[in-house]
């Protein structure tokens, strides 16, 4: 009788636990899934908030400092999601749907504020000049945070490709995804180059920093890192191993980027400084660079895709493994040294000088990222193609 209890009790607890770890495995699923879904609604209310705005001489500043605060809290809380997505996970069709309705949210904000530069343009004349200078500043660093929210929109896309343990199951909705974030991306960068030719044309300052010997040390790594890179020609023995070493070159490199990106972010915040033309240069010469390895990763996918039916499952599930962290490591470059060169934008205080420098290398970096991204797109089909069709 005993026995027979504490048989039960056993089974009864065991039955608890597979209950308790079935329900907490499916909360774990769905959390990406409702943390998008909350991004999305947020940023639908931020959507609305800035198509309200009507912009007097009166309300200018009070009004885009608002919806300054509101665009970086929305930027703050996706940094928050973006950051949880650090262990593989399961992702579903509703958590793609939410990555595509927050990229067309960014590129709505990005077309109402180039809309909104018109309006303070339209207002110059006769605005205060101290509401007028705050308005400017305000509009500034809206551009530059809606472009900071589009690069980490389509971060996010690129973790699904490295996280995501279900990509062959999902592969024709993850490239629709893919696809739309890279067509917004253009449209979003193509908008905010409007609203900042906008910004200059109505004033003569911004704060800048000089990072010219940073730059100058990054630019001599990315050399070398696509002289390395170009170097290499895949076969279905070296694949792995090779695309293993680079993703690790990569990552230093990559390390060396967010090390240059994090100083000016939290320098700009309380200094105010000169620029030249040198740094412009340099930041328009480590987006052509970085360009080139975007363009050598698409050629490793088109080898990888050429080889697969030669190739054992288990070397070339290495090699997209790292071709998708390659790629997302890559585009995350390319987020840093936009943002970079928005920011030197945003607080340039010889604007007015520079306006031709600046136009010209902001023009630069719009043609690399486009280039960029259509190469960082080619890629990814090219990988995920492989792993759906060997079912990796």
């Amino acid at each position: 009788m005993l026995l027979s209890l504490s048989r039960h009790l056993r089974q009864l607890v065991t039955l608890t636990f597979f209950i308790f770890t079935l329900s907490t495995g499916n909360a774990f699923a769905s959390a990406l899934s409702n943390d998008l879904a909350a991004l999305v609604s947020q940023g639908q209310a931020v959507d609305a908030q800035v198509a309200g705005i009507t912009l007097t001489p009166q309300n200018s500043c009070t009004e885009l400092k608002l919806a300054s605060t509101s665009v970086a809290d929305w930027l703050a809380a996706t940094e928050t999601v973006y950051a949880s997505m650090n262990t593989a996970f399961s992702v579903d069709a509703s958590s793609l749907t939410s990555l595509d309705d927050l990229s067309n949210l960014a590129v709505s904000l990005a077309a109402r504020i180039q809309g909104l530069s018109m309006d303070i343009n339209s207002i110059d004349d006769v605005a205060e000049l101290v509401e007028f200078d705050a308005s400017l500043a305000a509009m500034l660093r809206l551009s530059d945070d809606i472009g900071t929210m589009a690069g980490r929109i389509g971060e996010m896309a690129d973790r699904i490709l490295v996280m995501a343990d279900n990509i062959g199951a999902m592969a024709d909705r993850i490239l629709i995804t893919q696809q739309l974030q890279s067509a917004n991306v253009v449209t979003t960068q193509n908008s905010i180059l409007a609203t900042q030719q906008n910004m200059i044309a109505l004033s003569d300052t911004v704060a800048t920093l000089t990072y010219e010997p940073a730059l100058i040390g990054l630019l001599t790594q990315a050399n070398a890192l696509g002289f390395s890179m170009d170097l290499v020609s895949l076969n279905t023995l070296n694949m792995a191993v090779e695309l293993m070493r680079i993703e690790g070159e990569v990552s230093v490199y990559l390390a060396q980027v967010n090390t240059l990106y994090s100083l000016v972010m939290a320098d700009s915040q309380v200094a105010s400084h000169y620029i030249n033309g040198d740094t412009l240069t340099l930041l328009a010469d480590l987006s052509s660079v970085n360009r080139t390895l975007a363009a050598i990763l698409d050629s490793y996918g088109s080898d990888i895709e050429r080889l697969d039916r030669w190739t054992s499952s288990s070397i070339l599930s290495s090699a997209t493994a790292s071709m998708l962290q390659l790629g997302a490591d890559i585009g995350v470059m390319s987020d840093r040294i936009i943002e970079m060169s928005d920011r030197i934008v945003v607080m340039a205080d010889n604007i007015g000088d520079m306006s031709n420098s600046i136009v010209e290398t902001q023009n630069i970096q719009q043609t690399n990222i486009e280039f960029t991204q259509a190469s960082l797109l080619a890629a990814s089909n090219a990988t995920i193609g492989v792993i759906a069709a060997n079912e990796l």
